[in-house]
């Protein structure tokens, strides 16, 4: 069953939000750009920021190829570029730990996540704001559950993607579980996005937790195959999702500013709104914004 959905469940996931034309890719280091002279003397050096993420979308679209092929992240890259002045690489791991790891241990540069900017992510990694979520659940419509506050969950099997804010939300809603009387519900950490879509397709899990956008972007792709329900209350909490740089780079307050500059001229806004995100924007970016 597994091998007969992953297929289907990648051309879903493959669709943009919008036919739009792409901002073609900068090829070379552009010294006049906005906030090239600001960069750390090795990426100027280098002459290319590595990105690194795993299979995420709407952020990150990979293809068979485990090449990014389109999404949120390449969009919001060639924008980012202009204002830098040095291409973007795309780097594909197979998990957020290994995306971190990887970051940490210096082969790339800059994870775009997002993810929760904790306390102690905090330590080894700047952490630059760049949406909010809220926990959102996708499920299946063939079944003949829905959920219309958060102790439906209690006692189902969710999936989600090991190590992400997803994980802290299903320990959230396992508190309130317990504290009403009801058993909790069972943990189903998996690699990546798609797999979480994937066991809840297969039967291996009730729902799919993951961040609102993207859950909105994986029911908008398909709408007659997924539904989803969001705490709306905030009862399970919000947060602020980030992306991640060593500290030891000095990247953050350079790119801190580019995101700023982004959403001051619009840019931002327009890709949000194009992959059907527009609800979790920010209107200002911040650095470690953990307390």
């Amino acid at each position: 069953m597994r091998h007969v959905l992953l297929p289907l469940l990648l051309a879903w996931l493959a669709l943009p939000a919008k036919a739009e034309p792409a901002l073609p890719p900068l090829t070379a280091p552009d010294p006049g750009a906005p906030l090239y002279a600001k960069l750390p003397p090795e990426i100027r050096r280098a002459g290319v920021l590595r990105f690194v993420g795993d299979s995420h979308p709407p952020y990150r679209i990979v293809n068979d190829r485990r090449q990014i092929a389109d999404g949120l992240e390449p969009d919001l890259a060639r924008r980012i570029e202009r204002l830098i002045g040095v291409p973007i690489k795309h780097h594909v791991v197979n998990s957020l730990s290994a995306t971190m790891a990887g970051l940490e241990a210096g082969r790339y540069d800059l994870a775009l996540g997002p993810g929760v900017a904790t306390l102690e992510r905090q330590k080894r990694f700047d952490g630059v704001s760049w949406l909010t979520t809220r926990p959102a659940f996708v499920f299946p419509l063939d079944r003949p559950a829905r959920y219309s506050q958060p102790l439906d969950l209690c006692g189902k099997k969710i999936s989600y993607v090991a190590g992400s804010v997803s994980e802290r939300v299903t320990n959230r809603l396992n508190e309130r579980c317990v504290a009403d009387g009801r058993p909790p519900a069972q943990h189903v950490a998996l690699v990546d996005t798609n797999m979480t879509l994937v066991a809840t397709q297969a039967g291996r899990a009730s729902v799919a937790a993951m961040t609102l956008s993207a859950a909105l972007h994986a029911v908008h792709i398909n709408p007659d195959r997924f539904g989803m329900y969001s705490d709306a209350s905030g009862s399970l909490g919000r947060d602020l999702l980030s992306l991640f740089v060593p500290k030891r780079s000095g990247l953050a307050p350079v790119i801190h500013e580019a995101i700023n500059t982004l959403m001051q001229n619009g840019q931002y806004a327009e890709v949000m709104e194009r992959w059907g995100v527009s609800a979790v924007a920010i209107t200002q970016s911040q650095i470690n914004a953990a307390k």
